[in-house]
C-alpha cells in the first residue's frame, strides 16, 4: 500500500513509451520519455472553456484507432483531470501515436504537451489514492464523479487532534457546512500534534492555490487552532497552507 507521498511520486515518474525511426540504421527503436503531471485541472464542460479545449485535444481522432478504443476509458479519465498515473501514460502515448506531438519526438516535447493539456484535480488525486490504497473500488464512474464535498461524512470524522493519522482526508468547510462549488480535499501523509516552525502536518494535494508549485505536491500545513464547537462535532481545524492562514478543514477517516 503506497503512502500518499509515494503515490504522488508516481505522477512525477510516468514513463511514456514511444517508437522512434532511426533513418541511419533504417530501423525503429523503442524508447521511453519521463513525464511529470504538474498542472491543476478541474473539468469545465462549457464549450468555450480552456478545459473543454484541452479535453477535445487529448481525446480527438480516436474513432478508428484500435489503441484508442482499447484504452478509451483511461484516456478519458486523464483528459478529465481524474486519472491514475497509468491513465496519463496512455493519454500521452495516444498523443504520440496520433501525431498530436510532432516529430521528431523529444522528452521536452512530450513534457510540454502534458503541461499544456493534462492535469489533475483535488478529488481526482484523493480518489485514485484511496483506490491504490485498497480503500475504494475502481470504476470510471467512481473516479470521474466523486467530488471533494462527497467525502464529508460526520460519522467518519476524526474528532480528536491527537488521533489524526496517515491516509486521513482533509475536507474544506464553510462554517459548519462542507464547502462546495468548488470544494477542496487533501490527504494527510504525516501529523505531529505539536508546534513546529514549518508546520506540523504533511499534506498531499492537487490545488490551484497560487503559492503551490507544482500544483500536485506535498507541503507542510500548520494547525493554528480548533474552532470552538461547544460540544458539537465534527472537529474543525484551522490551518495555514502555502503561506495563507484561515482554511477550515474537517478530518475524515475513509
Amino acid at each position: 500500500m503506497p503512502t500518499p507521498v509515494e503515490f504522488m511520486t508516481q505522477y512525477r515518474n510516468i514513463r511514456v513509451n514511444a517508437v522512434l525511426d532511426d533513418p541511419v540504421a533504417r530501423v525503429c527503436r523503442q524508447t521511453t520519455f519521463p513525464v511529470q503531471i504538474r498542472k491543476y485541472f478541474m473539468m469545465d464542460w462549457d464549450e468555450t472553456s480552456e478545459e473543454r479545449r484541452d479535453f477535445n485535444a487529448v481525446t480527438s481522432d480516436g474513432r478508428r484507432s484500435d489503441f484508442y478504443r482499447a484504452n478509451q476509458e483511461h484516456i478519458l479519465n486523464a483528459a478529465m483531470g481524474k486519472g491514475a498515473p497509468d491513465d496519463y501514460r496512455l493519454a500521452l502515448e495516444w498523443a504520440i501515436i496520433s501525431g498530436k506531438i510532432a516529430a521528431p519526438l523529444t522528452a521536452e516535447k512530450v513534457q510540454q504537451y502534458a503541461d499544456e493539456h493534462l492535469g489533475i484535480d483535488c478529488s481526482g488525486f484523493a480518489t485514485n489514492y484511496l483506490i491504490a490504497a485498497g480503500k475504494k473500488t475502481y470504476s470510471s464512474t467512481t473516479v470521474r464523479n466523486t467530488g471533494a464535498a462527497s467525502y464529508f461524512d460526520s460519522s467518519k470524522a476524526v474528532n480528536d487532534p491527537l488521533a489524526v493519522q496517515r491516509g486521513d482526508l482533509l475536507v474544506w468547510m464553510n462554517g459548519n457546512s462542507v464547502k462546495r462549488d468548488p470544494g477542496h480535499i487533501a490527504v494527510v501523509d504525516d501529523y505531529v500534534a505539536q508546534c513546529r516552525p514549518a508546520g506540523n502536518m504533511r499534506v498531499v494535494e492537487a490545488t490551484g492555490a497560487r503559492g503551490a508549485n507544482p500544483k500536485l505536491l506535498d507541503s507542510m500545513y500548520m494547525v493554528e487552532g480548533i474552532v470552538d464547537q461547544t460540544g458539537r462535532v465534527p472537529m474543525i481545524l484551522v490551518v495555514k497552507r502555502h503561506g495563507v492562514s484561515g482554511s477550515h478543514v474537517v478530518v475524515i477517516r475513509p
